[in-house]
């Protein structure tokens, strides 16, 4: 009764005080009758209706009203009845108590104010709770009815939460006249238990994950579901797109012609592609239960061990060879670009035994046309040494006869000649040895070392630069700094130096000789041009192309030479 009354006459202070007002007026009246009468047993009793009212609607101020109460009361009874001390006595006792009962119905207003204020509050943050999640939450009775919904639930379905209380739930949310298939309500109905569910509602807009949890009442009875449904339509779509993309990755991982795998620090394959097993022999399970480094060749598990303390570190490893052992015994030749990505390595490689085996018999070729070209151009020279020596005798026996003339142009051919085959000595190993990292430094100074450069001021300021070229990338600067001692006109400086650019490294190589005019610029590295054999420049811009080196020259006539070498990205390092 009070629990459900005090609510409205607490909205109504005014009437409150009137009706406490009134029981008191007529309680007082009541004992003023009835002390009168002679009756003081029972009417004062009558008093306990206003204290205890006004200690329950007003707690802070019960003890005080009763004690108010209780002093008009006695004063009451000595004014009446003043020759009764029993009458007094125990007016006096009466007045305790009613002061007692006042603080106690007092203590008990307010910790009652106190619970409903808890409540209240309680109840204000659960529904502000409730509304602000953003999942569709809905509580449902085993009817299927909407017992509640939230703010999210009404925004989703396009109703007001106070129209959709009572509707069926499939009716509104799946625009069905009976329940879905596999609807987690009505699985939970069945055997009490929580469901989950990933449901595609095109009435929603989108895929979502339904939870319905049994709802309970106060005996264990189950009066419903908390149905939570939460919106993964984007989740959703990322997962279609990236499992399209894995499937993707997923064909053209196992249709490469190229080795792929995905490997650890420790050693061992976590996934290959199929090429591996044509590639080595061995079943793919087979080279994923061994580590990768017992097949590796005795001879390059040095180099293996550091490549992957190189990957450890996070570093990329490129263009590192090693061999691995085939099934039937022999080993192939693999080369390797890995990129490390945490405790996981992940590689692309392609089996170069083919192209390693071509390059071997090709060396092999060169190595003896280099032998026979040099077997022959000793003959040559040696016929063209007798020849020379034929042409000086005719010359002393010819001499101041009309012969004389042909016989020193039959010598000029001859020294031109044989000045052209020593040159071949110098070129024949183009191409020949692979490409490696050349310090710049030391090549210069190699070159320089075959010159006589005694009065000449050498600059070398290329210092830890290192450029992946071919190994006659030294006859290149011996050819630079030759050409400026036969044709620079009284040089006596020469200077190498460096720096990086857009376009790569650029090496700098100047004289301070006479320079090259503008005619033959245009002609410079054309085979053929030139005072010599016409060929050093020729054979400097190819020796530097193979590794895709340029080579120009940009200096002034009159102020001496100017090359530029350019070395493009990838193809240099510096070395701190």
């Amino acid at each position: 009764m009070i629990s459900t009354s005090t609510p409205r006459l607490r909205d109504h202070p005014y009437a409150v005080q009137f009706f406490i007002l009134l029981t008191v007026i007529i309680v007082f009246s009541a004992n003023l009758y009835g002390l009168l009468a002679g009756v003081s047993i029972v009417i004062p009793h009558l008093f306990y209706i206003p204290i205890i009212l006004a200690a329950f609607f007003y707690p802070r101020r019960g003890v005080a009203f009763a004690v108010l109460v209780s002093t008009a009361y006695f004063l009451m009874v000595v004014a009446v009845r003043p020759d009764k001390s029993p009458d007094i006595i125990s007016a006096a006792a009466r007045c305790i108590v009613f002061v007692i009962i006042a603080a106690v119905v007092s203590y008990l207003s307010e910790q009652v104010t106190v619970r409903e204020h808890q409540l209240k509050q309680a109840k204000e943050e659960w529904e502000r709770t409730f509304d602000s999640v953003p999942d569709l939450i809905a509580l449902i009775d085993p009817e299927h009815h909407i017992l509640r919904v939230n703010r999210a639930m009404s925004a989703s379905i396009g109703i007001p939460s106070e129209e959709a209380i009572g509707k069926r739930c499939y009716e509104i949310m799946h625009n069905s006249s009976t329940p879905p298939l596999h609807c987690p309500h009505a699985m939970l109905l069945a055997d009490g238990c929580e469901h989950t569910e990933e449901i595609h509602e095109d009435n929603l807009g989108g895929d979502f994950l339904v939870t319905t949890s049994p709802l309970h009442d106060a005996d264990g009875n189950l009066i419903g579901s908390v149905h939570i449904a939460r919106d993964v339509t984007e989740r959703k779509k990322i997962e279609r797109a990236l499992l399209q993309k894995t499937e993707e990755l997923d064909q053209y991982f196992s249709t490469s012609l190229d080795l792929f795998c995905i490997a650890d620090i420790e050693g061992y394959f976590r996934r290959l592609n199929p090429q591996w097993e044509k590639a080595l022999g061995y079943p793919l399970a087979e080279l994923v239960e061994k580590r990768f480094l017992d097949f590796v060749h005795p001879d390059d598990l040095p180099g293996t061990l550091a490549a992957i303390a190189d990957l450890s570190a996070q570093n990329e490893v490129l263009n590192f060879t090693n061999r691995y052992r085939h099934r039937n015994g022999t080993y192939r030749w693999i080369e390797w670009r890995s990129f490390p990505k945490g405790d996981r390595i992940f590689a692309a490689a392609r089996d170069i035994t083919d192209r390693r085996e071509m390059e071997e018999a090709l060396k092999a070729a060169l190595t003896k046309l280099n032998m026979l070209s040099s077997i022959t151009r000793h003959d040559i020279l040696n016929q063209v040494t007798a020849l020379r020596t034929f042409l000086e005798l005719s010359r002393q026996d010819l001499k101041g006869t009309s012969y004389a003339a042909f016989v020193e142009k039959e010598d000029q051919a001859a020294e031109a000649i044989q000045r052209q085959i020593e040159f071949t000595r110098y070129y024949q190993d183009i191409g020949v040895n692979a490409p490696d990292w050349q310090d710049m430094e030391t090549a210069i100074r190699e070159a320089s070392s075959q010159l006589s450069l005694e009065t000449i001021d050498l600059q070398v300021a290329v210092g830890g630069t290192e450029v992946f070229a071919d190994p006659l990338i030294v006859k290149v600067f011996f050819n630079l700094m030759e050409n400026s001692l036969r044709h620079g006109g009284g040089v006596t400086r020469l200077s190498f130096t460096s720096r990086e650019t857009k376009a790569g490294l650029i090496i700098t190589y100047r004289d301070d000789g006479a320079g090259i005019s503008a005619e033959d610029k245009a002609n410079l590295f054309r085979k053929g041009f030139g005072k010599h054999t016409g060929l050093g420049l020729f054979l400097s811009r190819e020796i530097l192309a193979i590794t895709g080196i340029g080579i120009t020259e940009n200096g002034e006539p009159g102020n001496g030479v100017q090359f530029e070498i350019t070395v493009p990205e990838g193809a240099y390092r510096i070395i701190a």
